[in-house]
């Protein structure tokens, strides 16, 4: 980016006027003016800029996000802004004199040309503004479009603005920058010289080879061939061919090469004489001025006839030797091939389907129609050889006379009625909506359409969005075809685009001690460019950005990488700051698909829907029938029936995914998904060098912050997070009001991470004995019945005896969640052994796995509400003892009145935990 003393120097040299030197600071000072829209159902993209070292974010993934790639890789574009300004345009309207326009833009430019602002739009839109105000916008002899009131305000701040047809990206070189992209990484190792040099010799040697030949035949890897096109070793046209189908990848020694080439393999045309002479019956040609006609054809012999009649047998072998002398010459007119109007035909679908049925019957495959019918197809489709001329004599005539028979009075009326009763939010039926209808006209003193034409005449009238919501609306459509076969949406390349999602699995499982833990959570990632799965999380915990990062954990532990761009739905933990930084950190693209729109995602949609369908569904316990409960017996309830386990289920998906539905084959390649990567791979190039290291560093990264990044350090209690201090020796060197990065452990509620000066501790919780062996879930749901319990019954005293002890008996080992503990020590078991837990070895949570069963579990609300009650008589006697002057100890508050006293107490250190033995079928 320039510095305050360039920007003054471009300033200078362009003569930019005092406005506009104003308008650029504030762009280059504030940054976009807007958040993120996602109007008209686009994609929105964030995309990590190395140019502007920022994320840049796109409105749109067809329009803006094009430009955005193409400026990031031009040389010649020094900074580019997205949503940099808003223009306050007075324009001029064709009908209401002056008007008012907010206009914001889509990029503003700074090039080494100039200062440039930049509006995208689709070609479409383009002219549908074109032919609502010429006065504004028009397209020139050149093809550039203009939009005159923008382009004479910018031109007064000295900017230059320019209006873009979508249409005008460089489609096919933006997806080979993308595929190319990976090789101007800064880790990127070097091809080797002799590489290059022995391919530089096969192409002296013979111009242009197959990709696919130096691959498998001459064995260069794919990785050396494409750093050599990228570094102009070799060449291959990045403007007109895809690097990624390589299959037709030819490349070339040099550019003269390659044009030579494609000049070479154009088909030449042939000189034909002034008119080709075809030997039929009929044919008629000149010979020596005199007029003939061929009578008849055979294998050796002509027979012709002059003009008095008479006949003469002519060798072939002479007819065709004085043709090629020209002395021969054929008056024929030669035959132009008629162009039909192949769009009408097709649209009119009824009459092209009447007229295919007339021709069959003709053909004699069908017979129920009258000899008087047959005679008159007859002599419409005589003297027809085409099939396409008799399918056009075989359509029926369309009457001229369209216009309705109902008076506009009555079909105003109508359309009024549905507007008004039909295509509203109760969604009516067709016959209330006529009895409206009805009444509407003999108000009007109208006779109604009768009930079967209003039937007929509303079906095209239904608004399904209007009716029954915009998701109904978009179940009911149609499904288009959108694919962009340029820039491919699922990607081309393994780890390229990566569809990540959750969903709740219908099964109940079970617990060492609680038998029903319920439904876990199943987060998912999909490869697009393979349809096959690349990790999974699976976990009690409801959806959020703690699974995302563990999906990611598991990604990286699987692979060693990461995906280049992620794409996600709409849900809050995916629009998280932590999520965000997490992918500027490692170069990664986010694409959030449109809202309430599936189909975006449909891979990763599918993938879920058939482990449902082949796994869960296989299972006992599986609450699929859940889904209609009046229809199930109480036999068959899954409550009944629960057998699995957390970690027995974890190993049953992760079975299927990657041994069963990877190794399948797959119908959208003809071989397994496995046997795909590895093609690819070897084609394409592998690509080692984005490799990411699974280790604690990495595991930091995929923990979460609570709420704002940093925070600010107490030199004597360390750093403040959900409500405690926690602490490291190292923090006592703290600076006045110095701030430091803070994550949490989910897998221990103990311990917290400060980045403190370059370097990661483990704070450890002040005062924190009831968290030991605490999971950081288990805190947020016991902090949030304390905050309950502060509200109800401490809000008179917050500093009594009382209240003190009151907060104390809230964090006893009685009222802790039994079936919330074991649903976390399960999923602690899983992935402790999978290595996905603690991110520092000083962070080991003691007790993770052990679980202390009550002999009489309790109501956690029954243990709050008895503590809340018991304050009051403690005040009392406080009370009583001070106006005798005696000081009373408070009492200690135990166990609700139904437990025993032994029981309620806390159990010491040295007292043993008692850990459930484990079922052989328990994985």
């Amino acid at each position: 980016m320039l510095s305050d003393i360039e920007l003054d120097r471009l300033f200078a040299q362009w003569n930019t006027p005092e406005a506009g030197r104003r308008l650029i600071r504030e762009i280059r000072a504030i940054g976009p003016v807007r958040k993120l829209q996602g109007r008209m159902d686009t994609v929105r993209t964030r995309f990590i800029s190395k140019k502007m070292a920022r994320a840049l974010y796109a409105e749109s993934r067809t329009v803006e996000l094009p430009a955005i790639q193409l400026h990031e890789h031009d040389k010649s574009t020094i900074e580019l802004w997205p949503q940099p300004c808003t223009f306050d345009l007075m324009v001029q309207s064709m009908k209401s004199g002056r008007t008012r326009v907010q206009h914001t833009p889509d990029l503003f430019l700074i090039t080494e040309t100039g200062f440039v602002i930049k509006e995208l739009r689709e070609e479409a839109r383009l002219l549908g503004y074109a032919a609502e105000r010429p006065h504004h916008f028009y397209k020139d002899e050149q093809g550039r479009w203009h939009y005159l009131p923008a382009e004479e305000h910018c031109a007064k701040l000295g900017i230059e603005y320019r209006l873009v047809s979508a249409d005008e990206h460089p489609r096919i070189f933006l997806a080979n920058l993308a595929f190319l992209e990976d090789y101007n990484l800064e880790t990127t190792l070097a091809a080797p010289p002799d590489e290059a040099n022995r391919l530089v010799k096969l192409l002296d040697d013979r111009g242009y080879i197959p990709h696919l030949e130096l691959v498998h035949q001459h064995g260069f890897k794919a990785d050396h061939i494409f750093q050599f096109v990228l570094n102009e070793t070799v060449y291959v046209d990045l403007h007109t061919t895809r690097l990624d189908l390589v299959d037709d990848l030819l490349i070339y020694r040099d550019k003269v090469v390659a044009r030579a080439t494609e000049l070479f393999n154009e088909p030449a045309l042939k000189n034909l004489p002034e008119s080709a002479l075809v030997l039929r019956s009929g044919t008629r040609f000149l010979y020596e001025k005199r007029p003939f006609e061929v009578v008849m054809v055979g294998t050796t012999e002509v027979i012709v006839r002059d003009e008095a009649g008479a006949s003469l047998h002519l060798p072939l072998q002479l007819v065709e030797d004085l043709f090629k002398r020209q002395m021969l010459i054929s008056t024929d007119q030669t035959a132009i091939q008629k162009e039909y109007d192949l769009d009408t035909v097709v649209t009119n679908k009824k009459q092209l389907e009447i007229a295919l049925q007339r021709r069959d019957a003709l053909q004699g495959t069908q017979s129920h129609y009258s000899k008087r019918t047959f005679q008159r197809w007859r002599q419409q489709a005589a003297g027809l050889p085409q099939p396409q001329d008799q399918l056009l004599a075989l359509m029926p005539d369309v009457g001229s006379n369209r216009s309705s028979r109902l008076p506009d009075l009555i079909t105003k009326l109508a359309e009024k009625v549905v507007k008004e009763h039909h295509n509203v939010v109760t969604k009516p039926s067709i016959q209330a909506t006529y009895l409206h209808f009805v009444n509407r006209c003999d108000e009007a003193g109208l006779t109604p359409m009768s009930r079967s034409s209003f039937y007929e005449w509303i079906k095209r009238k239904e608004d399904i969005k209007k009716r029954e919501g915009r998701r109904m609306a978009y179940q009911k459509a149609a499904i288009p075809l959108i694919h962009d076969y340029d820039q491919p949406v699922h990607g081309v390349l393994p780890h390229q685009v990566v569809y990540i999602d959750h969903t709740v699995v219908n099964i109940l499982l079970k617990g060492r001690h609680i038998e029903n833990l319920g439904k876990p959570i199943l987060t998912i990632a999909v490869d697009g460019a393979l349809s096959m799965a690349r990790a999974f999380y699976l976990s009690y915990h409801p959806a959020g950005l703690e699974a995302t990062f563990m999906v990611l954990r598991d990604y990286v532990r699987r692979h060693g990488c990461l995906p280049r761009t992620l794409v996600l739905d709409n849900g809050k933990e995916f629009h998280s700051e932590s999520l965000k930084l997490f992918c500027s950190l490692f170069g990664i693209d986010i694409r959030w698909r449109r809202r309430s729109m599936p189909r975006d995602s449909t891979l990763v949609e599918r993938l879920l829907g058939v482990v449902e369908s082949e796994v869960i569904s296989s299972l006992e316990g599986n609450s699929i029938a859940l889904k209609d409960p009046r229809m199930l017996s109480s036999s068959h309830n899954p409550n009944k029936h629960i057998k699995w386990t957390l970690p027995a289920l974890h190993g049953a998906i992760d079975h299927f995914l990657f041994e069963v539905h990877a190794k399948r084959i797959h119908p959208r390649f003809g071989v397994t998904p496995l046997d795909h990567e590895k093609r690819l791979i070897l084609e394409h190039g592998a690509r080692e060098h984005r490799m990411v290291r699974y280790d604690k560093i990495f595991r930091l990264l995929t923990s979460t912050q609570p709420g704002t990044p940093t925070r600010e350090i107490d030199r004597r209690r360390g750093v403040f997070v959900d409500g405690r201090y926690y602490w490291n020796p190292k923090l006592a060197l703290t600076k006045s009001r110095e701030k430091a990065e803070v994550r949490v452990e989910m897998w221990n509620a103990q311990v917290v991470y400060v980045c403190f000066r370059d370097e990661w501790l483990v704070a450890q919780a002040r005062d924190g004995g009831p968290l030991n062996g605490r999971f950081r879930y288990e805190v947020q749901i016991q902090k949030r019945e304390e905050s309950r319990a502060k509200i109800n019954a401490a809000q008179r005293a917050k500093s009594s005896p009382a209240v003190a002890n009151k907060k104390t008996a809230l964090w006893k080992p009685e009222i802790w969640d039994d079936r919330l503990r074991e649903q976390s020590v399960e999923a602690y078991y899983l992935y402790e052994r999978l290595g996905m837990v603690e991110a520092l070895p000083e962070a080991k949570n003691p007790s993770g796995l052990e679980i202390t069963p009550l002999s009489k579990p309790i109501s956690v609300l029954n243990a709050l509400q008895s503590i809340a009650a018991e304050p009051d008589e403690t005040e009392r006697e406080t009370r009583g003892a001070e106006s005798k002057g005696t000081r009373i100890r408070p009492k200690k508050h135990g166990p609700a009145e139904s437990e025993p006293a032994n029981e309620a107490s806390p159990p010491s250190d040295e007292q043993e935990s008692v850990e459930a033995p484990l079922d052989a079928d328990y994985f």
